[in-house]
């Protein structure tokens, strides 16, 4: 039994020698493979932290190209000329060696000079700037390094210049265009300026259209001058699918036209040219065939894309206008109303006025632009408004951002007789009039740029009606803020309107310009003798409240209570100390005339939540022995009173 377990105990432990050695490279696979990926962590981790760019990087140390300035965009579209010019013309020279021949000279000179300016372009490549954490780099070492490592330098740029012309030298190969292919490599640069014209052109639908039209025409182009290359091969006249024998005595310009109309009718899949013969002809025919009906599928996708998006507006005025005619039929509207209803509709989609301006400035711009796009916009018709003229600039220019659009048709009431003036009017188009309250009389007609109701929305107890022609025409009485006159409008109009609440919002930030406008405004109506001076301003202080947001009058209350705090504190330190130099000195006064005995106090820790007169008081009772002795031994202390 003893010589069968050591039999058992010898397998088990060559069996175990045989495991480890087996699995143990494994684990230090394993272990490599984790030591390895631990490595490479830390290797990104070090080239995160080298990829911060040092404040040097940001200085301008030399000419630097802005890719955002017009100057660029223009330099674009040089060299996409250039290589515009190399894929129209090296195929068609290696295809026509009649024009390749009687012209040599000026492709010469024409290659060479566009190829510098596709070496210009390289160095202007090394120093246009890009923006790195938000700053754009001007430091031309940087980004001259950053460009001459990249890949792109070396597979496009670098490749698109290479002097394939030395081949020239080789008897065989003498002025042959396609050696030249490999400036079709700087093709992204033609791409760039198609992209960053497309989005800085006002008609980028048309633009669009342009560039499909280009490529299609390069493409039949190219197919054009392969299908000769083909011609020529197979031979001209071999059969009925080549071009004639007659074609050797033909012009460029002619055997050019005849292929380009071919390789139109191909790619166009009509499919009106001869029947292939040999089966080379087949496979070109096939293949082209296959890149018509892309260029085929592709044109017509663009061209619905791009007319469903000139049309998206159109589209949604109709199903408002079918969604509307439901609502009237549904709830029995008379023609009448619904015919007008109909044209107001027509107008707004004929003017270009269904756009929602507060969704356009609110999408996808930043505050300061939508601040730029209103004061161009709205602040030369704010400025109209003698209110405020004598206002501060930033007071302005957030009233401009309050400005809000308003249309009226044909026959609308602006305001009637009796209405509450809950906002101010500027007419930015159309013409209004002050009308009887039949609305047949014709008081005063009101004209583009002019402004009515701005002192009705500041709470003065009268009105001023309309101001015109820089002459201030007031209709009303002493009646507060109510309108005293009919406005209606003769035509469409467009206006621009400003609340009471919003006016109110932004004044209350700006208590110097509110004291100028109400004190202005009261000088207008008093000039008239349409001020009523036994009311006071309450009613106004009341009422601006009441139209100030919940959430405004919270902030107030905040601003109110941090105030009433800080005064408090400031109260309870000057309270403190008071106390704590009225003890000293009593204290002072018991000790000389012996009223009170020193005593030794042994000092405590004093919790930090404990008041501070606790805390000044435990300090007067744990005075140093000898300060006490001092003062008991003055014979008299004189205090000040």
């Amino acid at each position: 039994m003893e010589i069968e377990e050591q039999k058992m105990e010898s397998s088990n432990s060559k069996f175990k020698k045989f495991r480890k050695r087996i699995f143990r490279p494994i684990h230090r696979f394993k272990s490599k493979n984790k030591d390895e990926q631990q490595h490479s962590v830390l290797q990104e981790q070090n080239q995160k932290v080298d990829l911060l760019i040092r404040n040097e990087d940001f200085n301008v140390t030399g000419f630097v190209i802005d890719p955002q300035n017009y100057l660029y965009h223009y330099w674009l579209g040089i060299i996409s000329v250039a290589v515009a010019y190399n894929l129209i013309f090296i195929p068609a020279r290696y295809a026509f060696d009649d024009l390749n021949s009687n012209l040599r000279l000026t492709w010469i000179a024409l290659d060479y000079a566009f190829d510098v300016i596709y070496l210009i372009d390289i160095f202007l490549q090394s120093r246009t700037g890009y923006f790195s954490h938000g700053l754009f780099v001007r430091n031309h070492h940087v980004l001259a390094r950053k460009y001459f490592s990249s890949h792109e330098f070396y597979i496009r740029d670098l490749l698109s210049i290479f002097p394939t012309d030395l081949l020239y030298f080789n008897q065989r190969l003498r002025f042959i265009s396609i050696i030249r292919s490999n400036r079709f490599l700087r093709i992204h640069r033609l791409f760039e300026f198609q992209e960053l014209t497309e989005s800085r052109t006002r008609f980028p639908n048309a633009f669009r259209i342009g560039v499909l039209i280009c490529l299609t025409l390069t493409l039949i182009h190219w197919n054009c001058c392969i299908y000769f290359l083909i011609c020529q091969h197979l031979g001209f006249g071999s059969d009925e699918w080549v071009l004639p024998a007659s074609a050797h005595n033909e012009t460029v310009a002619m055997l050019y036209t005849y292929c380009f109309y071919w390789s139109t009718l191909l790619l166009s899949t009509i499919g009106d040219v001869p029947l292939p013969v040999k089966q080379s002809e087949y496979v070109f025919v096939l293949f082209d065939y296959m890149i018509g009906i892309l260029i085929f599928a592709t044109i017509i996708g663009s061209l619905g894309t791009m007319i469903s998006s000139q049309n998206q507006s159109r589209q949604q005025v109709c199903e408002k206008m079918d969604e509307i005619k439901r609502y009237m039929k549904f709830r029995s509207v008379n023609r009448k109303l619904e015919r007008k209803v109909i044209k107001w509709l027509d107008y707004l989609y004929t003017n270009r006025q269904v756009l929602n301006e507060e969704k356009v400035l609110n999408s996808d711009l930043s505050v300061e632009l939508r601040k730029d796009l209103a004061i161009k916009v709205h602040l030369e018709s704010l400025q109209q408004v003698k209110l405020f003229n004598d206002c501060e600039s930033n007071l302005l220019v957030e009233l401009v951002t309050k400005l809000k659009p308003i249309f009226f048709g044909p026959g609308d009431y602006v305001c009637r007789k009796g209405d509450i003036g809950k906002e101010m009017y500027i007419i930015k188009r159309g013409e209004l009039a002050v009308v009887s309250d039949d609305g047949k009389t014709i008081f005063v007609k009101l004209k583009e740029g002019a402004v009515f109701g701005e002192i009705s929305i500041l709470n003065i107890p009268a009105i001023i009606l309309f101001e015109l022609n820089n002459k201030v025409e007031y209709l009303g009485s002493k009646h507060g803020n109510r309108r005293t006159a009919n406005v209606k409008s003769l035509g469409y109009s467009d206006l621009y309107t400003l609340c009471k609440e919003d006016l109110w919002l932004v004044l209350d930030n700006y208590p110097e310009s509110l004291s100028k406008i109400i004190e202005k405004g009261k000088s207008l109506l008093r000039k008239d003798n349409l001020l009523d001076e036994t009311l006071t301003d309450k009613k106004r202080h009341v009422e601006q409240d009441q139209l100030l947001s919940v959430q405004h009058r919270i902030k107030k209350l905040m601003d109110l209570d941090e105030l009433l705090n800080d005064r408090i504190t400031k109260f309870l330190d000057n309270y403190v100390d008071s106390i704590r130099s009225f003890k000293q000195q009593l204290s002072t006064l018991e000790y000389s005339y012996g009223t009170r005995k020193p005593s030794v106090s042994v000092s405590v820790n004093i919790p930090a939540n404990t008041s501070k007169l606790h805390f000044y008081d435990n300090n007067l009772r744990d005075n140093n022995i000898n300060n006490i002795i001092k003062y008991a031994s003055a014979p008299f202390l004189k205090i000040d009173q």
